[in-house]
């Protein structure tokens, strides 16, 4: 979230209250645990399977991450995708680790997939991350409470239509990897990553004490540059293991596209998840489909390094392809410590921090405040009128240096003593999922919070301790299992930069998750049994975005012909093509939709592949597909694009539409290379 860009002066922090305050229907959603499945079919040894769904909604859902200035996604650049990698070990020990193409896990729609989930896995809440990959262009209205479904994206409100879309397709994510599971090796490892990522608030980060020279003076090493990465290979037909795909973590903020995109897209995770499955299916030709589950690390005050003015698709590419191609190498680096005898663990705890703010004498705030250096935004987010307000641009008098007595200490309060009566203590999230998971020496903590990186290292090191292991081993994941803003060390939180304005707890709140953590950490190495209610109930504001569902009215039909764009985005040009369809509702997104093919004589075609064998369609980068309009008589108008298209002399190419709604597959004319002159 990066400020509020519709909103001036001080009617932006009155309307952003107002927002909430507004009460639609309320809409209740309740969560069973169910008993443990029955004894499946068991594999003999290490096992495990991987999954990757698409998630991409229907058009007509805002966005999250930009919050009132985000736009509603006409349709995708990119695919959302959920990554599951189910592992289990040879005593039973299990997991499932998720990561998931939109702004953060939800702790509702954590236990609502281990509901749907555990009947067919075995995995419930314990075992299951859902880690958010932190892109600012998927959807919100999903989140547990009423603050962030009223302000992380551009309309305001929980969608039960889209909660229950998005639970179904990750549960069906776990259960497809639990199904494809086989015998299986795991490698761990690390590898460090710089000159992708920047450190975008340098003044809290100096604020921090021990810091290595190193890091002082230059943002591109003020950064988490870490890699950790779990390598699966599974045993084929033959008896021969081959690669599978993998579980990451890397912390970059994926806020290359920037608040006026229109269309979903994965940001960088797209291209980093990407890369690593389109060379493994190139190099391997494994019988299974490769995954590669990248989730975000301690990315609250890592941007990504794009180019100066340079937010949009071209620089998301460029950085993101580099981290994949980065993430190949670690992969392939991996391939001689490959063992079978490998165990898995997990742990977990729920904390409702107004009933239980404390743990070994350190204590977050009992009532959450919003500070005013969330209003003026970030400093690769600014806005236009707050960020050079007094009182509110970060840095520049956001912070109290007098009157710092109080639990929020250095925060300036939006609205001052009036924000209590608007936002309401009960609309904040406030039931805290901690959760440990190990795989082979590798220890994964899963925060609800975007860590910055020297907060991260905090929760890492008192983890480590509590395992007897090193720092290196631990993974402190973001955006994971829920969404309760920021967490600074309590060192930035007093410069109250943006990072600081939205720690809402106050600035012992990494201290409060640090010790959770190592005390759950230790608890994991003693046997724990998770103490999670059987049944929990929860009530939203709701409000509906997903598209009705009439009954077309018309024909599918070619609406002219294919044309061409010279610079019809970041200096990429384009070929567009304009067809009739089912209404948005109908046009089912999440199923792949169009592709390109290609034709030496303009009669026999065939689908196209690019240099290096990927196919040109909306499953990989350069194919999007955007609703134009509705057309009154239950149809609509969409427009796909393939962008940097690599066309040949000589051959002919078309749009494919594929079948929807029981219509058969549309075709646009035929256009050629000739067509650019």
């Amino acid at each position: 979230m990066h400020g509020f860009n519709k909103f001036f002066g001080l009617m932006a922090v009155a309307m952003m209250l107002f927002l909430i305050a507004c009460s639609p229907r309320l809409h209740s959603v309740r969560i069973e645990r169910p008993a443990p499945p029955a004894s499946g079919v068991a594999v003999a040894g290490l096992s495990a399977g991987l999954a990757r769904v698409d998630i991409t909604p229907p058009p007509g859902i805002a966005t999250a991450g930009y919050s009132l200035m985000a736009e509603v996604s006409r349709g995708f650049r990119t695919r959302l995708y959920a990554r599951a990698v189910y592992i289990e070990d040879s005593a039973g020990g299990k997991v499932a680790l998720v990561a998931c193409d939109f702004l953060s896990g939800a702790r509702l729609l954590h236990h609502r997939v281990a509901e749907l989930a555990a009947p067919a896995t075995g995995i419930g809440v314990q075992e299951l991350i859902i880690a958010g990959t932190h892109t600012h262009s998927g959807p919100g209205n999903y989140f547990s409470s009423n603050f962030y479904n009223a302000l992380a994206g551009g309309k305001s409100g929980f969608d039960p239509q889209l909660f229950d879309f998005l639970a179904h397709r990750i549960a069906d994510a776990v259960i497809s990897a639990h199904a494809a599971r086989r015998p299986a090796k795991i490698a761990t490892g690390s590898a460090e990553i710089y000159g992708m990522t920047r450190n975008r608030s340098m003044e809290p980060f100096l604020a921090n004490p021990d810091l290595s020279p190193d890091w002082t003076g230059d943002p591109e090493k003020a950064v988490n540059p870490r890699m950790t990465m779990i390598r699966i290979d599974l045993k084929d037909d033959n008896g021969v293991y081959q690669p599978a795909g993998a579980f990451s973590s890397f912390s970059i903020h994926p806020t290359v596209i920037p608040h006026w995109n229109n269309l979903y897209t994965a940001d960088v995770f797209g291209y980093i998840a990407r890369e690593l499955e389109f060379d493994l299916e190139k190099a391997y030709a494994a019988p299974w489909p490769v995954v590669h589950a990248a989730a975000n690390g301690t990315h609250g005050d890592n941007s990504p390094n794009y180019a100066k003015g340079r937010q949009d698709y071209a620089e998301a590419k460029r950085i993101g392809v580099e981290v994949g191609r980065r993430a190949i190498e670690l992969f392939h680096s991996l391939e001689t410590g490959l063992s079978s005898d490998v165990a898995v663990r997990s742990a977990c705890r729920e904390v409702d921090l107004f009933t239980h703010p404390s743990i070994d004498g350190v204590s977050v705030c009992q009532r959450p405040v919003v500070g005013n250096a969330l209003t003026a935004g970030a400093d690769d987010g600014k806005h236009p009128i707050l960020y050079r307000t007094p009182f509110f641009r970060e840095g520049w008098g956001s912070a109290r240096w007098f009157f710092t007595g109080s639990c929020q200490g250095h925060k300036r309060h939006v609205g001052g003593v009036f924000q209590p009566l608007v936002l309401k203590k009960q609309d904040f999230p406030h039931v805290l999922f901690f959760q440990v998971v190990q795989v082979a020496d590798r220890v994964f903590v899963p925060m609800p919070f975007e860590i910055t990186c020297r907060s991260g290292a905090m929760i890492a090191a008192q983890v480590a301790e509590a395992l007897q292991t090193g720092p290196e081993q631990v993974a402190v994941i973001s955006c994971a299992n829920g969404y309760f803003g920021y967490a600074t060390t309590p060192a930035e939180y007093t410069r109250q930069h943006y990072e600081g304005g939205h720690t809402l707890y106050g600035p012992a709140t990494t201290p409060f998750l640090a010790r959770h953590a190592a005390s759950l950490a230790l608890a994991m190495d003693q046997g724990w049994t998770a103490d999670i209610p059987e049944s929990w109930s929860v009530e939203l504001k709701a409000k509906s975005f997903f598209p009705e569902n009439p009954t077309p009215g018309g024909d599918r039909a070619v609406r002219g012909r294919v044309k061409y764009d010279e610079d019809a985005s970041d200096n990429e040009e384009a070929y567009g093509f304009e067809w009739q369809d089912v209404p948005p509702a109908m046009i089912e997104l999440h199923r792949p939709l169009v592709r390109i093919e290609t034709s030496l004589d303009g009669t026999s075609w065939e689908p196209l592949s690019d240099e290096g064998g990927r196919p040109v369609d909306d499953t990989g980068y350069d194919v999007s597909v955007a609703l134009e309009k509705a057309t009154g008589d239950g149809m609509a108008v969409y427009q796909a694009r393939w962008y940097s298209p690599g066309t040949a002399a000589g051959r002919y190419y078309r749009f494919a539409v594929l079948p929807r709604g029981g219509f058969d597959t549309l075709y646009s004319d035929p256009f050629s290379e000739d067509q650019k002159e």
